[in-house]
């Protein structure tokens, strides 16, 4: 059983790093493009362009690799991340269950 990701697509807003005591954690917010498929054909535009529907991702990079990525990249920049999904559960202050998904990135390559 596998679980990867692999994007590239454009940091939606600047890193941010926060630091825990024992390790830092940086945040990204990524944008990537999907052909839009109806009834399993790609939807195309009046002037016959493809259709492309955007999709916003939660990054968390551990440690040194997203200090890096904040020291160095910044709201608009292209990179490719190859990590995995996690899916967290959590009862917010009025008493409703939530649910979030998020990539743990574990390589980041600057485009």
């Amino acid at each position: 059983m596998v679980n990867n990701v692999n994007l590239a697509g454009r940091l939606t807003k600047d890193p941010e790093t926060r630091d825990t005591g024992n390790k830092k954690i940086t945040e990204l917010r990524l944008a990537t493009d999907r052909a839009r498929v109806r009834d399993g054909k790609v939807v195309k535009d009046a002037q016959n362009r493809t259709v492309y529907d955007t999709e916003f991702h939660r990054i968390t990079v551990f440690g040194a690799l997203g200090v890096a990525v904040r020291e160095q990249k910044q709201k608009g920049d292209p990179l490719g991340i190859r990590g995995w999904l996690h899916y967290s559960k959590w009862t917010d202050q009025n008493d409703v269950e939530r649910y979030g998904v998020e990539i743990i990135a574990e390589e980041i390559h600057f485009l």
